[in-house]
């Protein structure tokens, strides 16, 4: 190590990686002006004005209400339809979410792959997009990686305190995206699986993390319903979107299960949705996986595609951006899994997670800004991959350091 590499404060790197985080999310907020560009985005307005009058959700909204809890906090501060204000408020979470992915690298593989994971995180133009883009993505992607380095954390020095954490961030996931029941499933098989490894001190944290779950559900139990109400309305975005897919000419085309020209599309509860979904699986069981494998396989389409909204962000050129982007981040993802030097138990909890997502959405209908909260673990793994091809690039990055606690025995 080179006397000028001794003096480099070990903070300075990260720091600049985050910098450049910040810088380019800056910019291309600024360049979209106080305007919102997808449609959805009219639906998470209406319930942050709602929050900001002292109401709640509107009844029987499908949008969950962590987002318009955000998006609200940008009208607070900046006044009401301040679109830049409460993109300003999701650069912040961006730059959050790339310091707490360098700190999962670093504690599965040490400094070198926190400081490509970042740098990798840094510029991704999917992730950059979806600062300014006024979904709930950029909170979910922080909400989730934070989940990923929690259980990290769980799996090797489990404390009550990490699993109440756990518990939290799980809830605040589902108040944000329902979809937060895949990772939540893989997270939990994973930490069971490790039952062997933490001992009782793992399950008095699993049960803490139970606990604080519960605490945030028991209002709702807790709530007095009408006699008269209905079931509560399954992922009900979700299950129109499938519907669409499977009566749409243009879509359902590519599906083997298909509605009947028509077809009159109905809400259902859990249980009904799950009955209708059986019932379709007994009856065509090729066909069903069929469509559930090609959807799988899309999840992970380089070449973004089923768009619906047109303008500028949307345009071929930009399109082929993030194909260009996300096609070495898979092949090296898929690497980094097999091969990338850290533990394997430690790969298996960033891939589950994207296999857990992807397999989800694939029941229902994939795109690819529903990949976007998981491409942060693909591009981990990537630099786990890339540090495995290019040996000499470890220590080049990261002055010789030995790789972290995690990373060894």
């Amino acid at each position: 190590m080179t006397p000028s590499a001794r003096s480099v404060p070990p903070w300075l790197v990260p720091a600049c990686v985050l910098s450049i985080a910040a810088l380019l999310r800056l910019v291309f907020v600024l360049s979209m002006g106080n305007y919102y560009y997808f449609a959805d985005t009219a639906e998470y307005e209406a319930t942050a004005m709602r929050l900001l009058h002292g109401l709640g959700p509107a009844a029987g909204s499908p949008r969950a209400p962590l987002f318009p809890a955000v998006l609200a906090l940008g009208f607070l501060v900046g006044g009401a339809k301040n679109y830049v204000a409460a993109r300003f408020i999701q650069i912040v979470l961006g730059v959050l979410m790339v310091a707490v992915f360098m700190k999962i690298a670093e504690r599965i593989a040490g400094r070198p792959a926190a400081i490509l994971t970042g740098l990798g995180l840094a510029f991704a133009p999917t992730l950059v997009f979806v600062t300014g883009m006024l979904y709930p993505t950029t909170l979910y992607t922080l909400i989730l990686a934070a989940i990923t380095l929690v259980a990290l954390d769980l799996s090797e020095r489990p404390t009550l305190a990490r699993g109440a954490a756990l518990g939290a961030l799980l809830q605040l996931g589902w108040l944000t995206d329902r979809v937060m029941l895949a990772p939540m499933l893989a997270v939990s098989l994973w930490l069971l699986l490790g039952l062997g490894r933490g001992g009782m001190a793992l399950v008095r944290a699993l049960g803490a993390a139970v606990i604080v779950a519960a605490l945030f559900l028991a209002p709702g139990w807790l709530t007095p319903k009408p006699a008269s109400s209905q079931p509560a309305v399954f992922m009900e975005k979700a299950q129109y979107v499938l519907f669409y897919s499977r009566t749409d000419s243009s879509l359902a085309n590519e599906r083997d299960v298909t509605f009947p020209p028509g077809s009159v599309y109905q809400p259902l509860s859990t249980r009904a949705f799950a009955r209708q979904e059986l019932g379709l699986f007994r009856r065509q069981p090729l066909a069903y996986l069929h469509d559930i494998s090609g959807e799988f396989v899309h999840f992970f389409k380089p070449m973004p595609d089923r768009v619906q909204t047109r303008n500028q962000y949307t345009s071929k050129r930009v399109l082929w951006i993030g194909a260009i982007y996300f096609l070495p981040v898979l092949l090296l993802s898929i690497w980094g899994f097999v091969r990338g030097g850290a533990r394997w138990r430690h790969r298996t909890l960033l891939a589950g997670i994207v296999l857990a997502t992807g397999l989800f959405y694939s029941f229902f209908f994939t795109q690819t800004r529903y990949r976007i909260p998981v491409e942060p673990h693909m591009i981990a793994l990537a630099a786990l991959g890339l540090l495995s091809l290019v040996p000499g690039l470890g220590p080049a990055i990261g002055n010789g350091d030995r790789p972290g606690p995690a990373a060894r025995g």
